[in-house]
């Protein structure tokens, strides 16, 4: 596995898996997450991605879960990129109401970082942007964003969900997209919202709550993969978990065996120290 690297000078060293020369310092990036070539590139970014000649398209969203309904997106985008061309997705975290409005429960997710990586790896994407959602990036224009934003990456198509919005003000829509990317000759593909007659539209929201009740296998029917949780184990007690998502205090059946959820954010762990994974039976 290979570490993070701080981008100066307009490149980085070989990380041993391999070397990538932006345009832009500095940025964080980390490179075969999951092991094996070509590998899947981060960069870390406040505004503007890094400028990048690779043709590539492009899906835009907040990713949380990697659920069944994103999953549907980056398959169109798998479908609809050719060969020659990179499929790069522009993410942002942490969630727009906590960013902004402080909402705690929003500041919770199902796939905190790395965990949203891996599986967007797992599902062929081959750049990830992670912006970091601010005030000042939520000042963004819909215009900036087009224009100086995506402008910065060889785009010949855009896949988004079809509720899709971006940038500052209501109307920062698909069909705005769909405008401002014209001139460049960029091609706009909205997908449809995916649904389950039990619960309606899947998202995010929904699965973060079946999680907090319990309901684990339900939502891991939502999310079309294992729900991981990612921790550092200390004398028994994983902590780092301020961002998950958890089930509420009480014990489950894990692949490490019986834990116990415990108050403030920690579970109660038959682990050795260090960096654990784990699922729910």
């Amino acid at each position: 596995m290979c570490l993070f690297k701080l981008v100066e000078n307009f490149t980085i060293a070989k990380t041993g898996c391999k070397s990538i020369k932006l345009s832009k310092p500095p940025f964080l990036v980390k490179v075969n997450l999951r092991g094996g070539e070509p590998g899947l590139e981060i960069y870390h970014v406040d505004l503007a991605p890094p400028e990048d000649t690779r043709p590539a398209v492009l899906s835009i969203g907040k990713f949380d879960g990697v659920h069944v309904g994103h999953q549907k997106i980056l398959r169109t985008a798998r479908q609809l990129k050719t060969e020659a061309e990179r499929f790069s997705v522009i993410s942002f975290s942490p969630h727009p109401l906590y960013a902004l409005h402080g909402v705690e429960a929003y500041r919770e997710m199902l796939t905190p970082g790395d965990e949203k990586a891996f599986w967007l790896e797992h599902y062929g994407v081959d750049s990830l942007i992670e912006t970091a959602f601010t005030a000042t990036y939520a000042e963004t224009s819909p215009e900036i964003f087009v224009h100086e934003h995506l402008t910065n990456l060889q785009l010949r198509h855009i896949i988004v969900g079809e509720e899709f919005n971006f940038g500052k003000g209501r109307d920062s829509d698909v069909e705005l997209l769909r405008s401002l990317c014209t001139s460049y000759g960029i091609e706009v593909t909205a997908v449809p919202v995916e649904k389950e007659s039990a619960r309606g539209k899947v998202s995010s929201t929904v699965i973060r709550a079946l999680i907090r009740e319990g309901h684990i296998q339900e939502a891991e029917h939502f999310l079309g993969h294992p729900f991981f949780v990612r921790g550092i184990v200390h004398e028994g007690i994983m902590t780092g978990l301020d961002e998950v998502v958890l089930p509420e205090v009480g014990s489950y059946l894990s692949d490490a065996g019986r834990i116990e959820i415990l108050p403030y954010k920690e579970i109660k762990i038959d682990l050795p120290d260090g960096p654990a994974r784990i699922s729910f039976q």
